[in-house]
């Protein structure tokens, strides 16, 4: 008997994953549906686990990138992604807590049971335990001192080379970040697809400004506009607990008002990098 096939209009409604979304997915080779003789997408049922899966990668602070690598399927590469995530998280615990016990607690299981984390994801769950201590290794601590440098330096790098008047700039979470969108979002894929940025009213000026002010450190951010994203889709971009930075500005020849959004891990890299040089 043949495996039913499903439209990709019901498998979004089976996994909550919009649509556009689905179509991303699909363009970045994370899952890809067969094609019928009109070349309409069919999506088959194990289909709908694997989907499952990102969203719940993703709610770990998971990249899309590095999803991509947990394809392999061994546990020492899941063992390896996800100890980059817990060292992520760890980096930014000061401001973000709730991840890092769950992630701490699954790195822990499929370390000792010598498993991938799809298989984790099959067994019996062991309730966490969330503390609201950090503990006293330093490394714990190295945010919180971090944060007013990095914001100077990114204010100062985001304003040499574009003409704009910044307003503010916040770290703030997505699902925050995400409740307060009142505007019809622009979105770019950035660093070779592994991430993304939001904006509103995003010139290509304020582009070509905002990869020159980062050239040295990043040189491979590369903006990329995506079509068609709405609010529903960009819900899915991130995990609701990921840290993002947003900056609200002024167009100096317009005085149009804008701002743009982007997650906080490769600003918090370059913010690194730039202490070091």
């Amino acid at each position: 008997m043949e495996e039913a096939m499903i439209k990709i209009k019901d498998f979004a409604a089976k996994t909550n994953i919009s649509i556009r979304m689905l179509r991303y997915l699909e363009e970045v080779n994370l899952l890809v549906p067969m094609r019928d003789t009109n070349n309409y997408r069919l999506y088959n049922e194990s289909q709908i686990e694997q989907a499952l899966s990102i969203k719940k990668l993703q709610n770990l602070g998971i990249q899309l990138k590095e999803i991509e690598i947990l394809k392999e399927n061994s546990p020492k590469t899941h063992i390896q992604i996800l100890s980059t995530a817990l060292k992520r998280e760890q980096d930014i615990a000061e401001i973000k807590s709730e991840t890092i016990p769950e992630l701490k607690s699954i790195l822990d299981q499929i370390t000792e049971k010598n498993i991938t984390i799809y298989e984790y994801f099959k067994t019996k769950k062991e309730k966490i335990k969330f503390k609201k201590t950090i503990g006293g290794d330093p490394k714990f601590h190295r945010t919180a001192y971090s944060i007013p440098i990095l914001k100077n330096i990114y204010e100062d790098h985001l304003a040499i080379d574009v003409n704009i008047e910044l307003i503010q700039t916040d770290l703030l979470k997505f699902r925050e970040w995400i409740n307060e969108l009142d505007f019809i979002p622009t979105v770019y894929s950035i660093l070779n697809e592994s991430t993304f940025a939001v904006g509103d009213h995003i010139t290509k000026e304020f582009i070509d400004g905002y990869e020159k002010a980062w050239a040295k450190y990043l040189p491979k951010i590369g903006f990329s506009c995506l079509e068609d994203f709405i609010k529903e889709d960009v819900e899915q971009l991130f995990g609701p607990h990921d840290i993002v930075i947003r900056s609200i500005f002024k167009y100096k020849d317009t005085g149009i008002e804008s701002q743009i959004m982007i997650p906080y891990t490769p600003i918090y890299t370059m913010s690194e990098l730039s202490l070091k040089n």
